[in-house]
């Protein structure tokens, strides 16, 4: 009708509307296009339309390969219209004390001593000290490190790999507060879906799909899974064997697929019983890392199962474990050293340029051992051949 407001319209009063009433802050990443269309009913051309006219306005920013964010103004809170965004003038004055605050989860993690020389090796290349921190992957201890880095104000940039990335963090607001002090953040392995900070990590994808990919070539069609739920990680690598699977025309089966969160993965013994009872009719099985894979081959060989012959394995890190475990298992590497350069090259630039984008998605590759064999043959009344 004439004089009727286009229909993109609803969804830019929609987002205006919420950062007036404090439901959207600078730096929240916008729902997806796909799920704004379902939302509004209107098709992603549309929802695109809406977003193209609000990153004009400078209320919107764009990531590229991460999505699309509510802008932030150089106080580090919402932008408003007419507002001008973080300058890089801004942000590079504040450099001044040449320190990198790096944030782990675990000191004594397998892959973590080679991520560090990494990031240690680039930082001191550029002139910068560095002060390494763990979380334990508890949200108090990461609550009390960041309360601490605000307080002294005494860093140039951080280095963070999250705290349970797959749950709500109630530590996001103290995040913000870094970005208001304009103090760049880079995440590695994962990331908080709630912050617009970049993350360097290896294609999680890819490497559940290698895994999943090397039993199917070995002839196993009863695959099952090991991941971890409280990582956001755990949700990127099923995703890969699902699409493994499908690509092979399989539907696995649920009952086969099993979530652990970072405790019973410390504690795999207590549930020994639990996990075999759900894997029993699997023959090959992807783990989420090395750690669940090592812990995995050792209770079922105790369990009087032979790996490959009964159970074939893969694991992803190619972590130590992999070469010292009883069965050595064929494992996605990880590009450890890499990746910790890559993050702190990442995290200099920023500091430097607060317009570059950080994120990086690293390639895998498998490194074949001794844990896949083909299944033995099935028997027409279904007893497996010795």
């Amino acid at each position: 009708m004439p004089g009727q407001d286009p229909k993109y319209q609803q969804v830019i009063d929609w987002v205006k509307e919420n950062i007036a009433n404090g439901s959207f802050r600078g730096g929240d990443r916008l729902m997806s296009e796909n799920e704004m269309s379902e939302r509004f009913g209107l098709s992603r051309q549309t929802i695109r339309r809406a977003t193209g006219e609000l990153v004009s306005q400078k209320i919107l920013t764009r990531r590229k390969g991460s999505g699309t964010y509510i802008a932030q103004n150089d106080a580090g809170t919402t932008m408003q219209p007419g507002e001008r965004a973080l300058s890089p003038e801004t942000a590079a004055g504040k450099r001044r004390h040449h320190n990198i605050a790096v944030i782990s989860t675990f000191n004594e993690s397998y892959i973590f001593p080679a991520i560090l020389k990494g990031i240690e090796g680039v930082l001191t290349d550029h002139g910068y000290t560095m002060q390494v921190m763990f979380t334990d992957n508890r949200l108090q201890r990461e609550k009390s490190i960041l309360e601490l880095l605000l307080e002294k104000n005494r860093i140039d940039g951080l280095i963070v790999e999250p705290v349970e990335s797959a749950l709500p963090n109630p530590n996001i607001p103290l995040y913000r507060k870094l970005a208001a002090q304009g103090i760049p953040v880079l995440f590695f392995n994962a990331f908080y879906s709630e912050l617009a900070a970049p993350c360097v990590r290896i294609d999680d994808i890819r490497a559940a799909e290698l895994a999943t990919e090397l039993l199917l070539e070995a002839g196993h069609s009863r695959i099952g899974a090991v991941l971890k739920a409280d990582d956001g990680q755990g949700r990127l690598r099923y995703q890969g064997f699902l699409q493994a699977m499908m690509r092979a025309q399989l539907v696995p089966d649920q009952e086969s697929i099993l979530w652990l969160d970072t405790p019973a993965t410390l504690h795999m013994d207590e549930y020994r019983e639990y996990l075999f009872r759900r894997l029993q009719d699997c023959t090959g099985v992807v783990c989420y890392n090395d750690q669940i894979a090592y812990h995995l081959i050792e209770l079922a060989l105790e369990s009087g199962l032979n790996v490959p012959e009964d159970l074939s394995v893969t694991g992803v890190d190619d972590s130590y474990l992999a070469g010292v475990c009883k069965v050595p298992f064929t494992s996605i590497a990880h590009p450890k050293a890499d990746l910790g350069r890559l993050a702190a090259g990442n995290l200099i630039r920023m500091i430097d340029d607060p317009g570059f984008d950080g994120n990086a998605l690293m390639s895998v590759a498998p490194v074949p051992r001794m844990s896949i064999a083909p299944p033995r043959p099935v028997e027409a009344d279904g007893t497996v051949q010795e």
